[in-house]
């Protein structure tokens, strides 16, 4: 008989930002396009799905040099504020790697007791041929990418496939490409219904409502492709969690007046 799923406490986890970022550097480049009149700052995230005993994470973020040395401002480190939600490291069972962007796929030896959850197709990208031309290896980081191939070799990582990849009871994984290879998604049921982690196939709601693409785009057609199924996988427009929208953390309740940490499970205030 099919496992029942599991109803899960989801925060977005904030430990950097960039709050001098222009809003020409989140849209592809349109003639006659009007830049949204919003924040555009871009807020660094990663989340976290709890119930009972599992913890899950989505994404590990970066470390502070790493951050620091692409221009952003360092808040607190995601395994910190693991700590601040009384999570011991230690006990995050699965990491999901939406994909391999330095922004993502750091601190994941900092959480010993996790299996990491990858496509194979991001790890091909990332360590192919395509690293060769300094363009397309600008988003990833050396240290990182070395992290995660010693993890492979240490039998840490399962790869997810071309299907849907149910990590723990009710949560999946679904990928979707475009942004990056290897780009995944992640449904998450929570007491207010499924709320889609999307991470970077939707970097922030602008990009989804305008329909205009963030510049940084492996496959054009498939990033497209993936903000449609973003919406149809989604019970509503308020069940959308973007990747690096500033929103996120202004729309929903901090826990114990720390506003790095909201909870997402909750519906976001004005809903």
């Amino acid at each position: 008989m099919p496992v029942a799923a599991d109803v899960y406490e989801l925060y977005a986890v904030r430990y950097g930002v960039d709050l001098s970022r222009p809003a020409t550097a989140n849209f592809i480049p349109v003639p006659g396009f009007e830049y949204p009149d919003s924040d555009s700052s871009l807020h660094l995230y990663v989340w976290v799905a709890v119930s009972g005993d599992r913890v899950v994470m989505i994404d590990g973020g970066a470390g502070e040099a790493t951050a620091r040395a692409r221009g952003f401002d360092y808040e607190r480190n995601p395994i910190e504020s693991l700590r601040v939600l009384g999570i011991d490291p230690g006990d995050v069972g699965d990491v999901v790697v939406t994909h391999l962007h330095w922004d993502h796929a750091g601190n994941l030896r900092g959480l010993p007791g996790a299996t990491v959850h990858l496509h194979p197709a991001e790890i091909a990208y990332a360590t192919g041929p395509a690293m060769s031309h300094r363009y397309l290896r600008r988003p990833y980081d050396l240290g990182q990418i070395g992290d995660v191939v010693s993890l492979v070799h240490e039998g840490r990582v399962n790869f997810t496939d071309r299907g849907v990849t149910e990590v723990a009871p009710g949560l999946t994984v679904h990928p979707l490409g475009g942004h990056t290879p290897g780009m995944q998604v992640v449904r998450v049921p929570t007491a207010r219904g499924v709320v889609v982690v999307a991470s970077d196939a939707r970097h922030y709601y602008a990009n989804g409502e305008t329909g205009v693409p963030f510049p940084v785009v492996v496959h054009m057609d498939d990033y497209c492709a993936a903000s449609v199924e973003v919406d149809r996988m989604a019970e509503s427009p308020d069940h959308v969690i973007a990747g690096h929208d500033p929103s996120v953390t202004a729309r929903y309740p901090a826990i114990a007046e720390d506003e790095l940490i909201v909870r997402l499970d909750v519906p976001p205030e004005g809903a």
